[in-house]
């Protein structure tokens, strides 16, 4: 270790009465027999300032490559005169390449904020709408111990619920494999200044894009909305937990002045 956590400090003062810096037996005995805070590595990454670079985005690799190919498609269909009687089924192809690079970047983002990656200190208020690592673990914790007395759910789907796009890498690589392979095909159809894919073909790679997008839309469309519905879900636990284990003098406020009928139904109940 090549400095100390209490060294980056960087204390630097000594008092006339040096029993200022003292603490009494009872605060020692206190402070040691407190639970360990830290692992040795978390100390020394503390200690050393390298903290940062734990995460890494499992699909990154995927959806740059799916990305680049994708952009790859829309330069060579975006000049109608390369593509001749088939200009305008090349156009099509070029505008649903355009708008899948767009949702792919969006997915790029998405996946980057709930794998970790993009440190939600970084989401300003994206925070609030959007899923990010912390959050959406954080809210999923909880909802386990939730949705588990309410309705006996037994599995990790309330933390994974708003990251299910980390786990699709194997159909992110078939779909850019795909595409891959109709971008070799479009550029193996140049010959003499001109592409000479028939509509059909092209209608095949044009269904082939509109798969893809599907497919990471759907994900990541998910992932947002399963995010804003546990948000809600915990505001709502919190308007109803202030209820829960109420002393004396909340318990007649709720029943005798502030509470509403409904309240107080739902107190006679439990």
């Amino acid at each position: 270790m090549s400095t100390s956590i209490y060294s980056r400090l960087q204390f630097n003062f000594t008092p006339s009465n040096n029993e200022i810096l003292l603490l009494s037996d009872d605060t020692k005995d206190s402070i040691n027999s407190m639970p360990k805070l830290l692992e040795d590595w978390q100390v020394e990454d503390i200690a050393n300032d390298d903290v940062g670079g734990y995460f890494k985005n499992p699909v990154a690799n995927s959806t740059n490559s799916l990305l680049a190919n994708t952009f790859a498609i829309e330069v060579a269909t975006s000049n109608p005169i390369e593509w001749g009687d088939q200009s305008d089924r090349a156009n099509l192809l070029s505008l649903r390449a355009n708008t899948f690079g767009q949702e792919i970047a969006l997915f790029l983002s998405h996946t980057n904020n709930v794998s970790g990656v993009t440190p939600i200190s970084a989401g300003g208020d994206d925070t609030v709408n959007f899923p990010y690592y912390d959050t959406a673990t954080g809210f999923g914790r909880l909802l386990i111990f939730l949705t588990n007395q309410s309705d006996g759910v037994l599995n990790n789907s309330p933390i994974i619920g708003s990251m299910t796009s980390l786990f699709i890498e194997e159909e992110l690589t078939a779909n850019d494999t795909i595409i891959s392979t109709d971008l070799a095909t479009i550029n193996a159809s140049y010959s003499g200044g001109f592409y000479t894919l028939s509509n059909s073909e092209i209608n095949v790679i044009i269904t082939h894009i509109e798969t893809a997008n599907s497919l990471i839309a759907t994900r990541r469309n998910h992932d947002i909305t399963f995010y804003r519905n546990a948000r809600d879900i915990i505001d709502d636990y919190g308007s109803v937990n202030k209820f829960s284990n109420m002393g004396e003098t909340q318990t007649r406020l709720s029943k005798e002045y502030v509470g509403t009928d409904k309240l107080k139904q739902r107190l006679a109940n439990t």
